[in-house]
């Protein structure tokens, strides 16, 4: 799937070698036939939604009309923390992805701790076009701060960064 520009903006959180090599050595990885699908269904949703997302000033509807659809296209199941108090929303993830449905739900109703081990990955939104390398508003830190410091604070377990310990088969 060749792209004339860079797919991504990481603000450093990770190397252009992880993305590269690290992760494409996963079996877990997809190949780009098996990809192909989930990318041209994100293409079409991205080219769909655009104009529309540009218009939210706030994260929520990116989540609702493009991340969570891309997530349930892919086969994750998740939670995410707009089930919690605001006040507790900025110490957690938006999300938690899972392996199954059945992971999820073994640790939905248990401590943080359980629920960060059970994890096979956690996702942070922001509104649509919100650069990385731009201090978020309403937390007063730049999002690759947000990604990075949540886990440190929050989880009583090591997680690990770039897919090195990802148990997800897509």
């Amino acid at each position: 799937m060749p792209e004339v520009r860079k797919l991504w903006q990481t603000e450093g959180l990770f190397s252009d070698h992880c993305l590269k090599a690290r992760l494409s050595k996963n079996d877990w990885w997809p190949s780009d036939a098996e990809a192909q699908p989930i990318w041209e269904f994100c293409k079409a949703l991205y080219e769909k939604r655009a104009f529309a997302l540009r218009r939210y000033d706030n994260e929520m509807g990116v989540r609702q009309e493009f991340i969570d659809k891309i997530i349930e296209k892919i086969g994750f199941a998740w939670s995410d923390n707009l089930r919690l108090p605001e006040i507790q929303q900025e110490l957690e993830p938006d999300y938690l992805l899972y392996a199954s449905e059945e992971e999820k739900e073994a640790v939905l109703n248990k401590d943080v701790s359980h629920r960060y081990r059970a994890a096979i990955a956690i996702l942070e939104a922001k509104k649509f076009g919100h650069p990385l390398s731009q201090i978020s508003k309403s937390q007063q830190r730049y999002p690759h701060q947000q990604i990075r410091d949540r886990p440190a604070r929050r989880s009583p377990v090591p997680l690990s960064w770039c897919g090195a310990d990802a148990r997800a088969s897509r």
